[in-house]
């Protein structure tokens, strides 16, 4: 006999996946450009209840950076300087790992725009439970979120604050995925802004013995914010951020660029090994 919670829960996982890939191969042709009639086909792949307007405007509102230009759609990272974009350095704390069956508890956030702080966004989060080892590290207690915004609340105000600026996290594999889960547990809809990895960046741009917020903080001489606080490890974020494209290779030049170079994996660190590796032994 067929089980039909299986089934569904089976559809559904390949169904979200289906539609995750789709996505992901619709913003590679993006960056490139592509026409108004493969667009539509496209987006009615991925949103068939849709109509091409509005699908359109979806993908704008879950953070996607679309302009049309000569009859042809891109992302408008495919033409603009990375020192003119917008970048929204984001830094979460939460109650649990696992964002399934646990929540976040705080989020940090600071834009920059041309090397300048333009605008900040912090909110913590109500919850009935915070573990006391999560309290130790951030200093984060139940009393302090008693009477704080939902989940929920809280991140319809971050969604409307990020708009369609660079996501940038130090590990934004966690950040970034978390907060996306959230939305979707919370029925608030995609995120699918570009993201930069500081954590990967930083790797490949800057000499350091280790790179965690803390010291990279230390090595850098960085000012000292409250650690593992959100906005105060979202500023430190920026600031390495911001050191790390001093030290960008030349070629360089638009915001896809820097989002391809910060994600591949050769690092200075690999560098150095491989020089120390091809040394003589004397």
């Amino acid at each position: 006999m067929l089980n039909y919670n299986k089934f569904w829960y089976n559809f559904n996982k390949n169904y979200k996946k289906d539609k995750k890939v789709k996505l992901q191969q619709l913003i590679e042709l993006l960056k490139k450009g592509i026409t108004r009639s493969l667009f539509k086909k496209k987006l009615y792949d991925i949103y068939p209840d849709l109509d091409f307007e509005t699908a359109l405007e979806l993908l704008k509102a879950q953070g996607l950076p679309i302009v049309e230009k000569n009859q042809m759609f891109y992302l408008s990272t495919s033409f603009s300087d990375y020192k003119d974009e917008t970048f929204c350095i984001v830094d979460i704390e939460t109650n649990g790992s696992k964002p399934e069956n646990s929540q976040i508890i705080e989020i940090g956030a600071v834009k920059i725009k041309n090397g300048e702080i333009i605008d900040t966004f912090s909110e913590l989060v109500k919850t009935n439970y915070i573990p006391e080892f999560v309290q130790d590290i951030t200093g984060i207690t139940k009393k302090m979120v008693k009477n704080a915004k939902s989940q929920r609340e809280v991140l319809k105000k971050f969604k409307e604050f990020i708009g369609d600026a660079i996501f940038v996290a130090h590990d934004s594999y966690f950040d970034f995925n978390y907060i996306k889960s959230q939305l979707q547990k919370e029925g608030l809809g995609e995120l699918l802004n570009l993201e930069i990895c500081t954590l990967t960046l930083s790797k490949k741009t800057i000499e350091a013995t280790r790179y965690g917020l803390k010291y990279l903080t230390e090595e850098l001489n960085l000012p000292k914010e409250q650690l593992h606080r959100a906005l105060g490890d979202a500023k430190t974020t920026s600031r390495i951020m911001l050191i790390g494209f001093e030290k960008l290779p030349s070629h360089i030049k638009n915001t896809n660029d820097l989002i391809d170079f910060a994600k591949g994996s050769r690092t200075i660190k690999n560098k150095i090994l491989k020089k120390q590796k091809k040394k003589p032994k004397s």
